[in-house]
């Protein structure tokens, strides 16, 4: 009779197991009661009591969910690296639980990333929509963390707006946002604000901005401050207002450097300039005067590249970094980090040329602006039609040129010289004193004007708006101040130009602007 009790008990735990999940509290909550009802059933009778202690732990709802147990198939999920893998999971005996379903959906959208054609196909996959179905039946159980970036995965594998799926998890969300940690609300905000703007999830979007503005003060990392700028900024003035006046004015005297620095950063990668910008900058010299040397170096070009950004770099500050003894360690280095920074000494080096007259020296030596080989540059879509369009403008190869790399650390798309009635000149006759080393010997005629065209991609402007970052402000000051005029050409206007017709004209008129406006002067 024992035997074949243990056995029927076994049985049941099996089964159980099976159909919901192990770690979950919930799954241990229903484990146990189906096994108290079976007990009862065939051991006692219906009206038998368990112990005190264990029927008060059965009958005892949990008011939280722990994180699961790492199991076999969270190893099997980590080290997918296509999709069938995954999909292989749902019909292989596995027990999956929500748990698995929703690290399933966020491991495919990271796989999925860059193939919209897989996209589209995956939709329609019987396994994937079992995942969908899976995590929806038990999403209030889901932990806070993984229902983020669940969200922002359904986004990502573009989940019709319209799916059951996904108003669940939004609504989920929308009910949480109270609950949720403000760093919660930052990732949101950094990787699903566009999406939910953009699919129509106005509600949604609305309680986020909401919550964010109201719990601004919880903001305590730089990095935080700066996705929240970028990504939704733009879409509420009373939230940037909050944000403009977070960490800095109010605690001047207790405020840590590192902390001012990563402000100062946030501000320059979005050239964004505090209300109260002459007591904020006064504050960042006064911090900088004595403090500036104790930083680690590359910090300190990240520090003063982000001051030229804003144009408050002053030339005691530009001598700290451009002497010789801080500079040597970064130009003999071939590592990629190294590199990076002395690409940002070298604008920190044309600010001091192009834009601090009185500056006195040092500077970097010539050697340091001469450009080196990159197998990485890649021609995007927009630069290959620009050359195309203004290659059919120029008649000839010999009256422009693409791709420039000039000495003050920036590429031109393209540049061409014209003569007083607007015609264009060979280039490679006259003199070209932005290359490195520059070139040519004959000087330009009189009245000549060297035009270069900047294209801005989509990634060179602040979240879906026409400003452009900080980083791209300073490169069209500094073709500027080196004497260029600047034909801008923003993806948003070109996209709009459809026939080649369309796209010539579109130049031509760009041309004439800007050398109007320049004669207007």
């Amino acid at each position: 009779m024992a035997a074949r009790l243990v056995k029927r008990c076994s049985c049941l735990l099996r089964d159980a197991t099976c159909l919901v999940p192990t770690a979950s509290p919930v799954g241990r909550l229903t484990l146990a009661r189906v096994a108290h009802k079976s007990l009862t059933s065939s051991a006692t009778s219906p009206s038998s009591p368990l112990p005190g202690p264990l029927s008060q732990h059965v009958e005892k709802p949990h008011v939280f969910t722990p994180y699961p147990e790492r199991q076999e198939v969270d190893s099997l999920i980590e080290k997918a690296t296509v999709p069938e893998q995954l999909l292989e999971l749902v019909g292989e005996g596995h027990c999956l639980h929500h748990h698995h379903a929703a690290l399933a959906l966020i491991q495919l959208s990271r796989l999925l990333s860059d193939k919209p054609a897989d996209k589209a196909r995956l939709l329609q996959e019987a396994r994937f929509q079992q995942l969908l179905h899976l995590v929806n039946s038990q999403i209030t159980a889901v932990w806070h963390g993984t229902l983020v970036k669940l969200l922002r995965s359904l986004y990502a594998l573009e989940v019709p707006a319209a799916s059951r799926e996904l108003r669940s998890v939004e609504q989920e969300v929308r009910w949480r946002m109270r609950r949720l940690k403000y760093k919660h609300l930052a990732f949101l905000a950094e990787s699903s604000a566009a999406c939910m703007q953009e699919r129509g999830s106005q509600e949604l979007l609305a309680e986020l901005l909401l919550h964010l503005e109201r719990r601004w003060a919880e903001i305590d990392d730089g990095r935080t401050l700066v996705a929240i700028l970028v990504k939704t900024g733009h879409l509420s003035e009373s939230l940037m207002n909050r944000l403009e006046d977070k960490h800095v004015l109010s605690r001047a005297q207790t405020i840590s450097l590192p902390h001012l620095c990563n402000v100062l950063l946030a501000f320059a990668r979005l050239n964004f300039r505090p209300e109260q910008e002459e007591p904020f900058f006064s504050l960042v010299h006064e911090k900088l005067g004595s403090q500036l040397t104790s930083l680690d170096p590359v910090l300190q070009v990240d520090v003063l590249w982000a001051l030229c950004v804003l144009q408050q770099a002053r030339e005691a500050e530009l001598q700290a970094v451009l002497h010789p003894d801080f500079h040597t360690r970064f130009l003999g280095s071939g590592s990629p980090k190294d590199q990076g920074t002395l690409q940002k000494l070298l604008h920190v080096n044309s600010t001091a040329r192009l834009e601090h007259p009185e500056y006195t020296g040092p500077l970097l030596p010539a050697s340091a602006s001469v450009p080196r080989p990159s197998a990485n540059r890649k021609v995007t879509p927009l630069q290959k039609e620009l050359q195309d369009t203004l290659m059919g403008l120029l008649g000839t190869p010999e009256r422009g040129s693409f791709m420039v790399v000039t000495q003050y650390g920036w590429v031109l798309d393209a540049e061409v010289l014209l003569d007083t009635d607007g015609q264009f000149l060979p280039l490679r006759e006259f003199v070209a004193p932005h290359l490195a080393p520059p070139s040519g010997s004959q000087p330009l005629p009189p009245g000549a004007k060297r035009l270069a065209f900047l294209c801005w991609e989509f990634p060179n402007f602040n979240s879906r708006s026409k400003d452009l970052l900080g980083r791209f402000v300073l490169a069209r000051r500094h073709v500027l101040a080196a004497g260029f005029l600047v034909v801008d050409v923003p993806y948003y206007e070109w996209l709009e130009l459809k026939s080649e017709w369309q796209k010539g004209a579109y130049l031509k008129d760009k041309v004439r602007k800007a050398v109007a406006a320049e004669l207007a002067k």
